[in-house]
């Protein structure tokens, strides 16, 4: 049964996962952004630029105050990971029932009665937090595949 386990295991070089993260991250990044360009999108009055500013004051609260940290333990993680480490420890089982649980609110929310300019700035906000993240994990991997570590 181990053989098997071993044999399915997407196993990859540790110094992949930081790139895989901020793949991923940066992805779902530019999902949200364009979903919330899309909604401000012929929507050029108060109510948008509300919308907008209340986007960017979450990013910039959350993005230093939650996701620099995260992004860090994560990098922290899998630095501890071994040489050949499974694709999927790209991120903690915890983050993946995170990913799930904000999956499936996104879907109730874009399913739902709320007008669209209301989700555009959470949306537009989140987006920007996941690509700072993106971009955090890709300047650490280039910071340690150069052999940087400042």
């Amino acid at each position: 049964m181990t053989g098997i386990l071993h044999r399915l295991n997407p196993a990859v070089p540790r110094r992949t996962l930081a790139p895989v993260a901020a793949v991923i991250w940066g992805a779902v990044g530019v999902m949200l952004l364009t979903r919330a360009v899309i909604w401000f999108r012929g929507d050029f009055g108060r109510g948008a630029l509300i919308s907008l500013a209340v986007g960017l004051i979450m990013a910039g609260g959350m993005i230093p105050g939650m996701f620099v940290k995260i992004v860090r333990k994560n990098l922290a993680r899998l630095a501890l990971r071994p040489e050949r480490a499974c694709l999927f420890s790209v991120f903690a089982w915890r983050s993946w029932v995170m990913v799930a649980i904000m999956s499936f609110g996104g879907i109730l929310l874009r399913h739902s009665d709320l007008p669209r300019l209301y989700l555009a700035g959470p949306y537009f906000g989140m987006g920007l937090c996941l690509l700072s993240g993106a971009l955090l994990y890709l300047t650490a991997n280039r910071r340690n595949f150069n052999g940087d570590n400042s």
